[in-house]
């Protein structure tokens, strides 16, 4: 019975001491499949862009179709909406300008120390695309006929 416990003890010791060693080149490419997800974010960004950009070039043809509209009111709207997309697609290509997948130089732990930083920054951006795409769906939903 003691030999069966501390054979249980041993195998349980070896099994949560003999974690394999994260190697950071897996960090990476999390980092890397985490902004490729988010660039799919970055054309529905592009996308809106242009749709208010065409609006606000056309408010004439905007208010033919929605007569009861304020074209002053929906002026200021789209230049917010837009300004916040902008916003949100100027703090992708920051980070895109900012982000250094060659470590070289860096030992392991500090190359995944480095990796998980910049996961929480494509984060950020990934959150604030979603947060900016949902006001701006919120706000053209007004004009779709």
């Amino acid at each position: 019975m003691i030999y069966r416990r501390l054979t249980l003890a041993l195998l349980a010791i070896c099994l949560f001491s003999c974690k394999p060693k994260l190697d950071y080149k897996e960090k990476r490419a999390e980092v890397i499949k985490y902004h490729d997800a988010v660039m799919a974010d970055a054309g529905n960004v592009v996308d809106k862009q242009i749709r208010l950009g065409e609006m606000l070039k056309n408010l004439s043809a905007l208010k033919a179709k929605n007569p009861s509209i304020d074209t002053v009111k929906e002026k200021d709207s789209i230049i917010v909406v837009q300004a916040r997309l902008n916003k949100a697609d100027e703090a992708m290509n920051d980070w895109m300008h900012k982000f250094e997948p060659d470590v070289t130089g860096k030992s392991n732990e500090q190359a995944i120390a480095y990796f998980e930083s910049e996961k929480l920054k494509i984060q950020h951006v990934d959150s604030l695309f979603k947060q900016e795409i949902r006001l701006a769906d919120s706000y053209l939903s007004k004009f779709k006929n």
